[in-house]
């Protein structure tokens, strides 16, 4: 299963239909592979769709986002929205920004960047052989 976002654009001033988690839904057919759907109307720069799809491969579950959203689109609660981009997130990122900020503000990192849950060192390493 992968998650795929699906950020769309709409009119300036516009909100995100608040049925849209609605409509994909009655608009999926069983080849999407849809499993579940999410919105966030709120999302910056532009709103997003999360699509949860059965697929054999991401390029599999990104295409088939892409054809639903593209279905959706063409209700007239969408008239004048488009599909911008639909793709997996990359979270790692995020993540990765989270644990830095909130290891500095509790002060676990030591200066090296290194922290409570990770090794200064290799220790599998045996002494005699590590760097000096």
């Amino acid at each position: 299963m992968y998650l795929v976002h699906a950020r769309l654009q709409g009119p300036p001033g516009v909100a995100l239909p608040p049925q849209a988690t609605s409509l994909v839904r009655a608009l999926a057919c069983e080849d999407d592979g849809l499993e579940h759907v999410s919105a966030h109307p709120r999302a910056l720069p532009h709103p997003v769709v999360g699509l949860f799809l059965r697929a054999e491969s991401l390029r599999e579950a990104e295409s088939n986002a892409a054809v639903l959203c593209r279905r959706v689109l063409e209700c007239a609660e969408f008239t004048g929205w488009s599909l911008l981009l639909a793709q997996a997130p990359m979270v790692a990122p995020f993540y990765e920004s989270l644990l830095t900020a909130s290891a500095s503000q509790a002060g676990w990192l030591d200066g090296t960047g290194q922290g409570h849950l990770r090794p200064g060192e290799c220790p599998s390493t045996p002494p005699d052989q590590r760097r000096e």
